[in-house]
């Protein structure tokens, strides 16, 4: 399994056990003989997407919370548990935040 994980790409490397320790202590010389703000400027590149994303989600949740208490969501809760068809308003409240 180890060796299938490194052919799709989510780990560069596969090391035995009994060589784990001096790969690692090797793979640690190299990082730290490397300028100390460029490794910081890669981490928090790397990092970026993931806290964009992390934004976007806070924004959908956010979304999704003032949709799920609006009229037109307690009338399809209604709807569905009377079994019938919702009678949505065709009027539009914007809730837009500036």
């Amino acid at each position: 399994m180890p060796r299938r994980a490194a052919e799709l790409g989510p780990v560069t490397e596969v090391v035995s056990d009994t060589d784990l320790r001096a790969r690692a202590t090797e793979t640690a010389r190299k990082l730290a003989a490397k300028p100390a703000a460029t490794l910081q400027a890669s981490k928090r590149l790397m990092k970026q997407p993931f806290r964009e994303q992390l934004k976007a989600a806070k924004g959908e949740n956010e979304e999704f919370s003032t949709q799920v208490r609006s009229e037109d969501a307690k009338e399809a809760f209604t709807a569905f548990v009377e079994k019938r068809k919702p009678g949505f308003a065709r009027n539009i409240k914007s809730q837009a935040k500036a």
